[in-house]
């Protein structure tokens, strides 16, 4: 428990750096490097890290994903894609005697699942500015660390039946609601607290104007980016439990990996950023 607890202090500190210079590279070059390093513990789970060109193009394609050109993303995406494509089959053809397509096929999806979960987080700066930005961020990581931190103390004292016991025996269904409803409070409560924050200090630094946030929306749509949450959690688990691992790090004592603390984030960027362009949830006045 203290030892989440510090990591989590530690989490919140490197957080508010970002805050502070989200209207920077700062953000670009902190998702490429959490997205280096969980891509670094995947490989390592899954025995790829031997493989080194295999290693250093998915790594190479993360970074360039990461840092694409908002304008031009539709046919860079396509283009960067195809080509890791052609490559990963190169390598598959060279290395056959040892290198499985199964392994193959799994560099590609990891590769794809973080460069877009991560780049999903800068398009939506990119796209919406850095004031409503932060505010899309803090509802990726609220959605996913309020449920995280609401499932483990409800289900520590509450938990009885178990929801997944094959793939993460300490999962409770209580914790899960607990999560879920926690996440909901949790995300209204940023919402109320950055609605009046953008009210009382405007201008200052990126922040230039006040908002006007539908909260009744933001609630509606929390539990289903929680559940996502959910599904990145067990997903991730089910991965540590075939590779024969525990956590898929030690960067963070009692968190685990890069891995293991954004796990759940990485269906729930591309979710935000889905909602983003089909129906705002804040505005600026």
């Amino acid at each position: 428990m203290k030892k989440r607890i510090l990591s989590a202090v530690v989490g919140l500190g490197l957080l508010a750096v970002v805050v502070v210079f989200f209207d920077t590279l700062l953000v670009n070059v902190l998702a490429a490097g959490i997205c280096l390093l969980a891509l670094f513990e995947i490989f390592k789970a899954a025995e790829l890290l031997r493989f080194k060109m295999l290693t250093a193009v998915c790594g190479v394609y993360c970074i360039l994903i990461i840092f694409l050109n908002t304008d031009t993303i539709a046919i860079s995406f396509s283009y960067l894609s195809y080509l890791l494509v052609v490559l990963l089959f190169i390598m598959l053809l060279r290395n056959h005697s040892v290198l499985r397509v199964e392994k193959v096929a799994y560099s590609f999806l990891m590769s794809i699942l973080l460069a877009v979960s991560f780049y999903c987080l800068v398009l939506l700066k990119e796209k919406t500015g850095p004031q409503l930005g932060m505010f899309y961020m803090l509802l990726v990581f609220g959605s996913a660390w309020w449920a995280d931190s609401g499932a483990y103390f409800v289900g520590t004292f509450f938990g009885k039946r178990k929801l997944c016991p094959a793939i993460s025996p300490k999962k409770t269904v209580e914790g899960l609601i607990g999560g879920v409803v926690t996440a909901v409070l949790g995300n209204a409560l940023v919402c109320v607290a950055f609605q009046l924050f953008c009210s009382w200090v405007v201008p200052w630094g990126y922040i230039r104007s006040a908002v006007t946030i539908n909260i009744p929306a933001v609630m509606l749509v929390t539990p289903f980016a929680t559940l996502l949450g959910v599904l990145g959690d067990l997903s991730a688990s089910i991965i540590k439990r075939q590779c024969g691992i525990k956590d898929f790090g030690n960067i963070m004592p009692g968190h685990g990996g890069a891995m293991d603390r954004f796990d759940s984030v990485l269906f729930i960027s591309p979710l935000f950023y889905f909602i983003f362009n089909i129906y705002p949830l804040i505005s600026a006045i």
